[in-house]
């Protein structure tokens, strides 16, 4: 196992790990799960084009197996997973199932590569749950794995809440997926309650009982913040695949973030992966926006402090040599470098008001951006619109406004557009006044509203919702802003909740340079998705 690698200066890391005896398998596969467990995260809901962004964003970051949903849930979850399954993604695209032919039957349907089929086996759950003995768990393991695999020829089988399951009763309960022609089996630490060092020996008795032909997976949650050492623990013991969700989202504290663990595995371990580590920082910040979960700024990695220094004697040795106080490369992750050390890094582009559209097109390549030419048109007015006011673009500016044009609906397919916004302040009350246009079944609607506030941000906000009034009464639930990057003239990054009377639950964001407009802006994106949201379901 390697220490450290010297390729590029990427990484330098502790040479003791080369003292620690493990059963390392040559490849790892990660099997993603933002799309379904990510999704249960409190207050998160995607719209089927936002699933279909993050399926194909995955795929470009080299994910093995994408866990699209489970499609017998709800009629927005089926359509979801047929319509990732025709993406023609290189990745294996999987739905979950409980152990019965209604919920086999729907990921049949939905014409999908491979099915994941679960039933939980610790005493409690059997007992508190499931009201069957063990007896009656092995039995319908057996049957409807079978069923399964007449449809599937892969078929991964989860025993829920193993780490709870007495150990002898789980290696049986696996081994009878296996005989019934379970090709991967999952260990999953489903309420995060187990040590590193006791998952990997979970791991390591059902690795030598099970045939070396299957797959083990592990799949660990964070409700003692040991999900990412718990995968690895199981990684080192002879796992092949790691469940993995990005930002860590899913239920309660979440799951294993997906960049904590691959960063290490390349960066720890020196295990050959097919993941691109340049996409890592990128998928990261697709999956903030789209869940409206900000990035906790001392996030591994991909959090805003992850390279940056702060005391002088970091940053004197920074300069003689970045590792020094940086265990790998921002540039290896895709993270761009925005602090005071940015003359370390070089970039072989820059982007400005006098940049031409070959310019542009080569550093967003260079950044792995997909757009449309009308997305691209609308990137190049704003980075101009940018350098006209005197601001210099950084790479992060452009990555936040390439995300937020290329993030948001066509202006075609948008069912709320923002027509004129007028704001009064200073010497008098904070007064907006709101004109928007609605896309109904009869056609276009334009309405106008006006609100006070105890701001401009404030009283621009609620006119947009007082003109919503009559679709729809609306709950701004959540409000955040953040300057991207330094100075008066940052571009305000603006994130929001909303709930509506029926309860559904959506975020929007939006970035520009005056925090009114982007503030209205990411109220306006969320309406459009929840207009979308409710036609779905």
């Amino acid at each position: 196992m390697k220490a450290f690698f010297t390729k590029k200066n990427e990484v330098y890391v502790s040479p003791h790990i080369n003292l620690v005896s493990s059963n390392l398998p040559e490849h790892v596969y990660f099997f993603d799960t933002s799309l379904r467990d990510g999704e249960q995260t409190p207050e998160v809901s995607f719209t089927i084009g936002e699933k279909l962004q993050v399926a194909r964003q995955l795929d470009a970051t080299g994910v093995d197996i994408i866990e699209a949903g489970m499609p017998v849930v709800s009629k927005g979850d089926y359509n979801a997973c047929k319509q990732i399954s025709k993406l023609g993604l290189d990745a294996e695209v999987i739905g979950l199932a409980r152990l019965n032919e209604k919920d086999i039957d729907a990921v049949v349907e939905c014409d999908m590569d491979a099915i994941h089929v679960f039933i939980a086996t610790s005493d409690l759950h059997l007992k508190d749950k499931l009201h069957m003995t063990r007896e009656e768990v092995l039995l319908k393991i057996e049957s409807m794995v079978s069923y399964a695999c007449e449809h599937f020829n892969m078929v991964e089988f989860s025993a829920e809440d193993a780490t709870r399951t007495e150990l002898n009763f789980l290696v049986k309960a696996n081994t009878i997926a296996v005989n019934a022609g379970a090709s991967r089996i999952n260990i999953p630490d489903t309420v995060g309650t187990i040590t590193p060092r006791a998952f990997g020996h979970v791991v390591a008795t059902n690795r030598e009982a099970l045939p070396p032909s299957v797959k083990i997976c592990v799949h660990c949650h964070d409700d003692f913040g040991l999900s990412a050492a718990n995968s690895l623990a199981g990684v080192e013991n002879g796992a092949e695949v790691v469940h993995t969700t990005v930002l860590g989202i899913g239920e309660r504290a979440g799951n294993a973030a997906f960049s904590q663990v691959a960063a290490s595995l390349y960066a720890l371990y020196g295990v050959k992966t097919s993941i691109n580590y340049g996409e890592l920082y990128r998928t990261a910040k697709l999956m903030e926006r789209l869940s409206g979960l900000k990035i906790p700024v001392q996030f591994p990695l991909v959090g805003k402090n992850a390279f940056r220094h702060e005391s002088g004697i970091h940053a004197h040795a920074m300069i003689q040599n970045p590792r020094t106080y940086e265990p790998l490369t921002p540039e290896l992750i895709g993270y761009p470098r925005t602090d005071d050390l940015s003359d370390i890094i070089s970039s072989s582009i820059s982007v400005g008001k006098h940049s031409g559209g070959h310019s542009l097109k080569a550093k967003l390549e260079e950044m792995g951006v997909s757009y449309t030419r009308d997305q691209f048109t609308e990137i190049m007015e704003r980075v101009k619109d940018l350098g006209d006011k005197g601001k210099k673009v950084t790479e992060l500016d452009l990555i936040t406004i390439s995300n937020d044009v290329t993030g948001h609906l066509a202006e075609r397919e948008q069912t709320v557009i923002l027509d004129e916004l007028t704001v009064l302040t200073g010497s008098v009350t904070p007064t907006a006044t709101a004109r928007i246009r609605v896309r109904l079944d009869n056609g276009w609607e334009s309405r106008i509203n006006s609100a006070i506030g105890v701001g401009p941000v404030d009283a621009a906000v609620s006119s947009i919702l007082n003109v919503f009034k009559e679709i729809g009464a609306l709950e701004l639930l959540q409000y955040e802003i953040e300057a991207v990057s330094g100075g008066t003239d940052a571009l305000g990054y603006t994130s929001v909740k909303l709930r509506d009377e029926n309860g559904y639950i959506v975020s929007g964001s939006a970035a520009h340079e005056d925090i009114v407009m982007s503030s209205v802006q990411s109220i306006v994106n969320g309406l459009n998705k929840l207009m979308v949201m409710r036609k779905e379901r």
